[in-house]
């Protein structure tokens, strides 16, 4: 099994455990040992990874990271674990940069077990970076991002090639964060760009307005419009067994296509569940390798409840918090999404809220 095939073997396995984590102890042992006996090192070699590794601090001893990942005795990664489901937030990277400058360490790792967020040193070399510099997670895996996991793993590691790539990768994370942006919600100065560059009279009030919809459309349609050429050309490099010409599906068949019948019914449940509060031609169905998405808006940004249906004898649904955390819920039939109205309902006018969105419910 090559390393892709493992990352994706790994990302299998953690789907099915993770509603079952509850403490920092369970996660570690079920997911964060396998990531890095997945990245090659032995966790049960002390030569190679040190659990509950000392790193003092000034005013503070006895101080322990949970990893080390080590090479000739010294550490090269550093790894600090929160239970499945916690905030990643400034409070634990502020502890792993505390441990980062103790141990002079080239690589600092925050994870939960299913994200694992990527730190390194500032410019000045004295502190480490607030912003990762790569994201991976194991629910929804980025398969661009396996090559520079892989440049982690054991016999591949090279500090120095390490280092010269981060800069590349912190830059195009932040500038696939921003294009994400403004793909959702695009930003005045980015829609008086296009005025400039497209439109010839005076940018009126009433102008801005009117393109910010017409940026908006444009650039969804031209991503969409990307994707389908790229895979247009993979089906026309594809050799065919036969010569007799396939149909091209539409988006809205090959969607059916994929669905099951189940996920189909979910989706027109859930649907009836949010009349009254968002339009039903808002709510969108998108299926995902592992489970299917029931979105707002078609943006991945704003998930109603991820639908575990793929032939499982145990479904189970996935809820969004207060604070966008996911929150599984087994269910032994599709009927029992009833029984989450309240959650579903509340989801939907979070989002809403958050753009100052008005209830729709005078709508219908």
């Amino acid at each position: 099994m090559d390393f892709s095939e493992s990352i994706k073997a790994l990302s299998e396995k953690a789907q099915k455990v993770k509603s079952s984590l509850k403490t920092e102890e369970a996660t570690k042992t079920a997911l964060v040992m396998p990531f890095i006996r997945t990245l090659g090192y032995d966790v049960f070699n002390p030569d190679e990874v040190i659990p509950e590794y000392i790193a003092d601090v000034a005013g503070k001893r006895g101080e322990k990271i949970d990893y080390a990942i080590m090479y000739n005795g010294n550490p090269i990664l550093i790894i600090e674990c929160k239970s499945y489901g916690s905030q990643l937030d400034e409070k634990t990277c502020e502890q792993l940069q505390r441990y980062f400058l103790t141990l002079d360490s080239s690589i600092g790792i925050l994870t939960d077990g299913m994200r694992y967020l990527f730190y390194s040193s500032d410019k000045s070399g004295k502190h480490m970076n607030t912003q990762p510099f790569m994201e991976f997670n194991l629910e929804s895996i980025d398969a661009t991002l396996i090559p520079e996991l892989r440049k982690l793993s054991k016999g591949k590691f090279n500090l120095e090639a390490t280092l010269e790539a981060v800069s590349e990768l912190r830059y195009n994370r932040n500038i696939k964060n921003i294009l994400q942006k403004q793909l959702d919600e695009p930003s005045e100065s980015f829609v008086n760009y296009f005025i400039q560059e497209s439109y010839d009279g005076k940018s009126t009030k009433k102008i801005r307005e009117q393109f910010f919809s017409y940026v908006k459309r444009a650039f969804g349609e031209f991503v969409a419009e990307q994707i389908d050429e790229r895979l247009k050309s993979a089906l026309a490099a594809t050799p065919k067994k036969e010569e007799t010409p396939v149909p091209t599906l539409q988006p809205e068949q090959d969607v059916k296509a994929m669905v099951s019948e189940n996920e189909w019914q979910a989706y027109y449940l859930i649907k009836s569940i949010l009349m009254g509060t968002v339009l039903p031609k808002r709510v969108y169905i998108r299926k995902a390798v592992k489970f299917c998405n029931i979105l707002l808006d078609d943006s991945i940004r704003k998930p109603l409840v991820r639908l575990h249906f793929n032939g499982d004898e145990k479904l189970y649904i996935e809820l969004i918090g207060a604070n966008k955390e996911s929150i599984p819920h087994d269910i032994t039939s599709v009927d029992d999404i009833f029984t989450h109205i309240e959650a579903i309902r509340s989801t939907a006018k979070m989002y809403d809220l958050a753009k100052g969105i008005l209830p729709e419910a005078k709508n219908f």
